[in-house]
């Protein structure tokens, strides 16, 4: 499979296909507007204007003139400076990730840079460099594609004026690796719906629990929320078939709200990952650069602020952990129904593992906090920050402790399940993940977790 990059929108679709190893075809419309746009440069150059990171330094520095006679050295010393990136390495998907968000955005013609730094750029996604996980504040993430400068230049490119500049001033690492958690927010949203009808069945295997009315369409039409509605439906798939839907199976008036209202904790985060895309694409299709290339003239500019990511990105750590919270009180429920197989020693799971889906709760709701507001002044100039990495990173973390927090909850379901009287009729999907859990009960908790974390990652791809 091949991506063409520039010929329509770039989604954050496409950036995640790149991410995963696919071509990538540069479109000759969006070349067409790179050499557009090189020409100004050019000109604007000639002409002796002063503009910003052209024919001026950058930052406090901005109204002190280059000498044309160390413009090219200028370039290798504005990609030094920023090449100041710390922390561990980035995966290789990450950084394809980053180099197609720069890519996509380069091509629409705002930075003024010559097609052979297009090319180059693109022949990077054959062999990721190396590209460090800390040193963007959210004002452009200068320290990421610096690194990328910084490769090119040991493979011998030489940047042209203006060029080291205008690569540098875009948000490429924040939306290459926001679209990458997001895929990651609604494989855990869908995972949370498995268990969600694993531990139905499990409940309901013990007593009166298990009532699918929270889930039906006509419940969910009452409000029309489409991540809601989406859940709701993935729940009823994955209970279908099973001794839940037997017409004369005695049942509750209604469960605990950490089941029926399931659906909308799930669907909040689904449409709130539906929004990170949004915004992704709007940076996707934007003209970040400072200053910005647009018709004839060079334009200083924050293009390049990425408040509204940020803010979105910040909302999905909060959604996380309402859905953690609900996943935690279901494994109080599951936990409840074990205590007397507890008590005989018949239970082989460590019952303190429900205890690490507490701490990783406690854990989840700290991090729901906002990061972006902690903006602090790096000079004169640059007196605020969206620190959009620092709240991407957060919600990283976020996912990986959501991920234990469910991985507790299914093993819980399954321990009981193991442990009913009759064993029940389960649906086709939680029967396979049933099975898959189970097997896990055994080993230390730990492992357990870990592995079943692991699990349910791989279950919704």
């Amino acid at each position: 499979m091949t991506v063409e990059l520039g010929a329509a929108a770039t989604t954050p679709d496409d950036i995640r296909r790149i991410a995963a190893g696919e071509a990538v075809v540069l479109a000759s419309a969006a070349l067409d507007r790179v050499r557009a746009s090189r020409i100004v440069v050019e000109r604007v150059l000639a002409s002796g204007e002063s503009v910003y990171g052209l024919t001026t330094r950058l930052g406090s520095g901005r109204d002190e003139r280059i000498d044309p006679e160390d413009l090219l050295a200028f370039q290798r010393q504005v990609v030094a400076n920023h090449d100041g990136g710390v922390g561990e390495l980035l995966p290789d998907d990450a950084v394809r990730a980053i180099i197609a968000a720069r890519l996509a955005v380069l091509l629409n013609g705002g930075a003024g840079v010559r097609e052979e730094l297009v090319h180059a750029v693109a022949a990077l996604l054959d062999d990721p460099p190396a590209v460090r996980r800390l040193g963007s504040v959210g004002a452009a993430d200068l320290t990421h594609l610096a690194a990328l400068l910084a490769a090119l230049g040991e493979q011998g490119f030489v940047l042209a004026p203006h060029e080291a500049a205008a690569f540098l001033s875009a948000n490429a690492a924040t939306i290459g690796l926001a679209a990458l958690a997001v895929g990651e927010v609604r494989e855990t949203v869908a995972s949370a719906d498995a268990i969600v009808a694993l531990s139905l069945q499990a409940l309901g295997a013990h007593g009166p629990a298990g009532s699918l009315t929270p889930y039906s369409a006509v419940v969910q039409a009452a409000t029309g929320r489409s991540g809601a509605t989406a859940s709701a439906e993935r729940i009823r798939n994955a209970i279908a078939g099973s001794f839940l839907d037997d017409p004369d199976r005695i049942v509750s008036v209604q469960d605990p709200l950490s089941l029926r209202t399931a659906p909308q904790i799930h669907g909040a985060v689904s449409d709130i990952a539906d929004r990170i895309d949004d915004e992704l694409g709007i940076e996707l299709g934007s003209r970040p650069e400072n200053p910005v290339v647009d018709g004839d003239r060079m334009l200083s500019g924050g293009n390049f602020s990425a408040v509204g990511l940020a803010i979105v990105i910040e909302s999905a750590r909060l959604g996380l952990a309402h859905l953690a919270a609900a996943s935690e009180r279901r494994t109080a429920l599951l936990s409840s129904e074990l205590r007397t197989f507890r008590s005989a020693g018949r239970t082989t799971l460590a019952g303190l593992s429900w205890y690490a889906a507490a701490d990783a709760l406690a854990e989840l709701r700290q991090i729901a906090a906002p990061v972006s507001l902690g903006a602090t002044v790096l000079s004169g100039v640059e007196d605020v920050a969206s620190f959009a990495p620092a709240a991407l990173r957060l919600l990283e973390r976020s996912l990986e402790l959501t991920r234990s927090v469910l991985a507790v909850e299914a093993l819980h379901a399954a321990e009981l399940l193991a442990l009913a009287e009759q064993p029940p009729r389960l649906s086709a999907e939680s029967a396979s993940l049933y099975g898959d859990v189970t097997a896990l009960r055994e080993r230390p908790a730990a492992d357990a977790v870990a592995a079943a974390s692991v699990l349910l990652t791989r279950l919704q791809r």
